[in-house]
């Protein structure tokens, strides 16, 4: 209801029929294409960047100056796709539903979907290098869409590891299992194949803390890293 009230005030507010969209995302992808190009490209970037984004990454990947930049947004926090969640100096936007978010990425061409994620992948590394365990799972999330694989999963292991170490098993399985779907993409390497043992065996860990240790689960990721111990020779 309340995305379709925009919808009639950005049409003027005007009482004469006006042509409603059939589902709620074709309302936001309208909303969104009525946007001046230079907030919706911003727009589109955000979404790239995640569900809430600092500015100075916001800045570290965008070509505007930082007044401008915060002009934009400040435009996008009134026509309600953003609400601001921090404060200098950690100036951070989130998006007011994840549908807009869905809607605003859905709309990027898939050039600059690969883009974008590089880029903010090498502005976390630079702007958080010294607290990047905070941000593994980010890192592997972008990189994973600028389509470098390796690096998605070296990232999400490392994700793994650090919930395992915090007793956050339900976690950990989730980011292994994610890096494990991903290896089944590469081709059969050595550098695979080290890849793949060290999720197994991290996975092996968190899976016979939540699943115990006969689990057939565990047998199977065992006996699996066997086979790929014996082929990159780790006995």
């Amino acid at each position: 209801m309340e995305e379709l009230a925009w919808h009639v005030l950005e049409h003027g507010g005007q009482p004469v029929p006006l042509a409603v969209p059939e589902t709620i995302e074709a309302v936001l992808a309208a909303r969104i294409d009525r946007l001046p190009p230079t907030e919706k490209h911003l727009l589109q970037t955000v979404a790239v960047t995640g569900i809430t984004v600092h500015v100075s990454l916001l800045q570290a990947v965008t070509d505007p100056a930082p007044p401008v930049l915060h002009t934009r947004l400040g435009h996008l926090q009134t026509a309600e796709f953003l609400s601001e969640t921090g404060r200098f100096p950690a100036s951070a936007y989130t998006f007011k539903h994840a549908l807009i978010h869905e809607v605003a990425y859905g709309s990027l061409l898939q050039e600059r979907r690969r883009v974008l994620p590089g880029r903010a992948a090498q502005a976390i590394k630079a702007l958080f290098a010294e607290r990047l365990p905070e941000h593994y799972y980010a890192l592997a999330h972008h990189y994973r869409h600028s389509g470098n694989t390796t690096k998605a999963v070296d990232y999400l292991q490392r994700a793994g590891q650090q919930a395992v170490e915090c007793s956050a098993y339900a976690e950990a399985v989730s980011h292994l299992t994610a890096a494990l779907d991903l290896l089944t993409t590469l081709p059969a390497t050595p550098e695979r194949n080290r890849l793949e043992l060290g999720a197994q065996m991290t996975l092996g860990i968190a899976l016979r803390a939540t699943k115990g240790q006969t689990a057939p689960e565990v047998e199977r990721l065992y006996t699996r890293a066997r086979e790929l111990c014996e082929r990159v020779g780790e006995p």
